[in-house]
């Protein structure tokens, strides 16, 4: 699965933002959790939305998850977006993201062709 970064804040509350490609599940999530070392809280989980449990908590769209981030009062890079739909067109598997002011900042792939 791939994964993508975003760290942001809403209100002062420092949050941070992850959405990525399901390979195996041929889907997308969305996590959004607060940055607390004492208690780690979810804002919102793709696995804990209703309307997603037909579909084992996957999107097959982007369009979703920017709804509930715009639901939020959130949004992420559109970079962080056009990326996601590479690894969708792609199937990409074992990918890390942390994208930071618009800039992909760090990027880990797997060594494993099978990953």
């Amino acid at each position: 699965m791939s994964q993508h970064v975003f760290e942001t804040s809403l209100h002062a509350m420092p949050l941070t933002i992850v959405m990525g490609w399901d390979r195996p599940l041929q889907g997308f999530f969305l996590m959004v959790f607060k940055d607390d070392e004492e208690e780690e809280k979810y804002l919102y989980s793709n696995l804990e939305d209703p309307n997603l449990d037909p579909v084992r908590g996957m999107a097959d769209s982007l369009k979703y998850f920017e709804d509930k981030l715009a639901a939020l009062g959130l949004s992420v890079p559109p970079e962080m977006l056009s990326e996601l739909r590479k690894d969708c067109v792609l199937n990409v598997g074992n990918r890390y993201v942390n994208h930071r002011e618009g800039r992909i900042v760090k990027h880990r792939r797997s060594k494993s062709p099978h990953a």
